[in-house]
């Protein structure tokens, strides 16, 4: 499968922004670099320090409250909130996509929303 991207706005205290992330299937929620964390005045969750496992070995990084839309065909998107951790580039993990029930098509390499009657995961909610 090819990079996808995801098209998003991002809402923070200093204004909307918006980004292209990468759809990241080895990560459970977001990333976007600090830079972008700082101009956007996202809040710091406290006591939000969390450990992740990378490819460099386990970090303990910040993590902030994030809310945005994904620009989907639908008209406005579909709007989320989440952790985001600083990270090189913006990235957004699949389980999160997953969450949303969003996924990408591997022949089309673009973001779809899956119906109610497709169960491709394991249900979170009874």
């Amino acid at each position: 499968m090819a990079r996808t991207f995801v098209e998003t706005t991002i809402n923070g205290p200093n204004g909307t922004r918006r980004y292209s992330f990468l759809v990241d299937t080895g990560a459970a929620l977001m990333g976007l670099p600090q830079g972008e964390i700082e101009a956007l005045g996202l809040e710091l969750i406290e006591e939000g320090q969390t450990r992740f496992l990378t490819a460099t070995g386990p970090v303990e990084l910040d993590t902030y409250l994030i809310r945005g839309r994904v620009l989907t065909g639908r008209p406005g998107g579909k709007g989320f909130a989440s952790m985001v951790a600083p990270a090189p580039m913006p990235l957004m993990g699949y389980e999160m996509l997953q969450t949303m029930r969003m996924r990408v098509n591997p022949v089309s390499e673009q973001l779809e929303e899956v119906s109610d009657d497709v169960v491709d995961h394991p249900p979170y909610l009874l």
